[in-house]
């Protein structure tokens, strides 16, 4: 601030020179201002020639003329007037409670509505609903006119079909490459080629000696062979006479022996079967009870065997010990030099060991004497057993007799055999088998005339090699290495000419596909496309309520997304803000809401968030929802009426609540840059300070810093 001068009142002091009315510019606290660009040249102009003059009177005054005039100066005397103090508003800062709070407007909806749309753009075939119609949810509220989509979808999938039929026609059609098979005959060729190679040298070549001795060997084993074959046949021959023989035995009657030994047989069988029937004989059981006697008696001399006791056991385990640790003793004694003779070692060495025979048997006497849980059991089960055969003579069991009845009928159905001689079946069976050595002795035959055949062909091959090659077969080798090099060279160019064809028909066949698969995909996008139209050709109803608000009509031409419709829910009311952008992100759902009303005047409506705008849709035709939701604790209606649909609310939500923090008001804060200062008056000079601030509200700023309590700052000017 330019505080005045002492002198008095001048330019020099921030004063203004007053013009006068005539003068097409003014000059006010040291600034000119012009009212526009021509009128600001002329001023310029002006005032060169204002100075101009003013100093040719000053300096005409100076010198006591006037340069041009001896008369009065023809302009006015500029007068100086004194600066105005500007009337600036103050403010005291002062403690108090700021709160942080988002204020809006509101308007009360139902507890759910959504903007209804199409998702494509096309003429609306119908309209089936009115504004304040009710509608329950899925209902279809509108339609497109889309009568040739269904025919239009029913050809997309069937190009669909077809360039898949024709992709897949194309893949089958696989290009024939035959390269590698005729690679392969000109390998085998090659092949071939050496082998004639290898076999014109041998013609031209002396007959190795290896050679004749392998034709040599499988002479000899032709020989060999024929010899076997021949063995063979004499040894189906005895075969076929042993057969031969037994068939002619098994027709003669049978010897008076067998017929002898038969009736025996039965003999003895009856005798058995009389024993069976007639019982065991006293004698028997007899002897059953003594061997019963006998068994439990050596039982119990092994229960009543005196028994041995625990000393005597531990003194000849005792005794073992102090034998063996002789043995150690004297081995000891040797490693030591004490025992170096090899008499008197021997006899040591024989002495000890015997020591330890003697504590071994006298060990093993004791514990012999002591009869074992295993020989208890085993004598237990012997005393069974006896007991066991005396029950079964006692009391002779039923099946004995049959069994003795069944060797009898046995025997005598042998004897039967016997006088009958031979069934048909034997008969039969022997002469099969003398027909199958029939057969194997004439198939021997058969195979020694082919061992002789061998044996002549490996004579002839000997007499050939011996006789060497002739002029016609070196002929024919030379012949057979010429027609094999012809032939790879046909193989190898047919190869070049197969690879570069297969390679041409390859890329044809790629470049088709390819095309072919951009069809198969394009095909697929216009089913998509068709598909996507046909769900959304339609406006459903998300949910039941009613109509508010239609915006189309039948014939209309709708764009995709442009809300047509709004629809409300009928369960209950919640107010409708629309917050913005920036103080979104600091609400949160569940936070208090204070709401003041018109039709509840001077009464604060308590309510709650519930809902935070949404940036995606969930329903085919239903507009993503931007609004925040509050549910309201309504209070009972009053004299002006009850809340309706459209009715506006006053919004309040805190944020923020902090007591006892400085307070100033917002036309104290100044900011220049990045600095934020206030401005006070100290005594009659203007000073600044920088400050810190906090919370802003539409009136106060908190300060953080910078200030004290009572402090007079300038908020303004009046």
């Amino acid at each position: 601030m330019t505080e005045a001068s002492p002198d008095g009142p001048g330019l020099a002091n921030g004063g203004t020179v007053d013009q006068t009315p005539a003068t097409p510019f003014q000059v006010s606290e040291g600034r000119r201002v012009a009212s526009s660009p021509a009128q600001g040249r002329s001023a310029r102009l002006f005032g060169h020639l204002v100075v101009g003059a003013v100093g040719l009177v000053v300096f005409s005054g100076v010198i006591g003329c006037n340069p041009l005039t001896d008369g009065p100066s023809p302009f006015p005397t500029a007068t100086v007037r004194p600066t105005a103090t500007p009337n600036r508003a103050y403010s005291t800062v002062r403690v108090g409670t700021i709160i942080d709070a988002v204020k809006t407007l509101g308007r009360v909806v139902a507890a759910q509505e959504a903007d209804l749309n199409f998702r494509n753009t096309g003429r609306i075939r119908d309209v089936f609903v009115q504004p304040g119609d009710l509608v329950n949810a899925g209902q279809v509220l509108a339609e497109l006119d889309q009568r040739d989509l269904p025919w239009q979808l029913s050809r997309a999938r069937l190009g669909v079909r077809q360039a898949d039929a024709r992709l897949e026609a194309s893949i089958a059609r696989e290009v024939i490459d035959t390269v590698q098979v005729d690679e392969l005959a000109v390998k085998s060729s090659v092949v071939q080629l050496a082998g004639a190679r290898l076999a014109q040298s041998r013609v031209d070549a002396d007959i190795p000696d290896a050679d004749i001795l392998d034709v040599r060997s499988r002479i000899a084993s032709a020989r060999s062979a024929l010899d076997s074959a021949r063995f063979a046949i004499r040894a189906r021959e005895a075969d076929l006479a042993v057969k031969q023989a037994e068939l002619a035995l098994k027709l003669m009657p049978p010897p008076p022996q067998e017929l002898t030994r038969a009736r025996l047989d039965i003999e003895i069988a009856r005798v058995r079967l009389a024993q069976a029937e007639a019982g065991p004989w006293a004698e028997e059981i007899r002897a059953a009870e003594l061997l019963v006697d006998q068994e439990k008696t050596r039982m119990a001399r092994l229960i009543d065997s005196p028994p041995v006791r625990a000393e005597d056991i531990a003194g000849a385990r005792l005794d073992l010990l102090r034998a063996e640790g002789l043995v150690t003793r004297v081995f000891a004694d040797i490693d030591a030099g004490v025992l170096v003779a090899p008499v008197p070692r021997a006899s040591a060495i024989a002495t000890a060991r015997n020591g330890v025979d003697v504590a071994r048997n006298a060990l093993g006497k004791l514990l012999a004497t002591v009869p074992s849980a295993t020989e208890i059991e085993a004598q237990r089960s012997s005393v069974r057993l006896a007991e066991i055969a005396l029950e079964k003579l006692k009391a002779p069991k039923t099946y004995d007799a049959d069994a003795a009845r069944v060797a009898v009928r046995m025997a005598e159905a042998r004897l039967a055999q016997l006088r009958g001689g031979p069934n048909e079946a034997e008969l039969a069976s022997m002469r099969a088998q003398i027909a199958a050595f029939e057969f194997a002795r004439d198939g021997a035959r058969g195979a020694v005339a082919v061992a002789e055949a061998n044996l002549q062909a490996a004579e002839s091959r000997l007499a050939f090699i011996l006789e060497g090659p002739n002029r016609f077969d070196r002929d024919d080798a030379a012949n057979r290495v010429s027609a094999i090099q012809a032939q790879i060279a046909a193989l190898s160019d047919r190869v070049d000419t197969n690879r570069q064809v297969a390679e041409q028909a390859r890329t044809i066949a790629t470049f088709d596909q390819e095309t072919l698969r951009r069809a198969v995909a394009q095909a697929r996008l216009d089913v998509s496309n068709f598909e996507d139209q046909t769900g959304d050709v339609r406006i459903a109803a998300p949910f039941s309520g009613r109509i508010t608000r239609l915006a189309a009509r039948p014939g209309d031409t709708v764009q995709a997304f442009f809300p047509v419709m709004n629809l409300s829910s009928l369960e209950g009311v919640v107010v409708k803000a629309d917050i913005s952008e920036a103080d979104v992100p600091r609400l949160q759902e569940g936070m208090p809401v204070d709401l003041t009303m018109d039709i509840y005047p001077g009464q604060l409506i308590r309510g709650r968030i519930i809902s935070l705008p949404v940036s995606t849709t969930e329903r085919v035709g239903a507009a993503p929802d931007r609004a925040t939701r509050i549910a309201v604790e309504w209070p009972p209606p009053t004299a002006l009426g009850r809340p309706e649909l459209g009715m506006l609310a006053r919004v309040q939500i805190t944020l923020l609540s902090k007591p006892d923090v400085l307070l100033v008001p917002n036309t104290a804060i100044k900011i220049v840059g990045k600095r934020k200062f206030i401005e006070y008056m100290d005594g009659d000079i203007r000073r600044s300070r920088n400050v810190e601030l906090g919370i802003q509200t539409d009136t106060d700023t908190e300060v953080l810093s910078g200030v004290q309590p009572g402090m007079v700052v300038i908020s303004g000017q009046n």
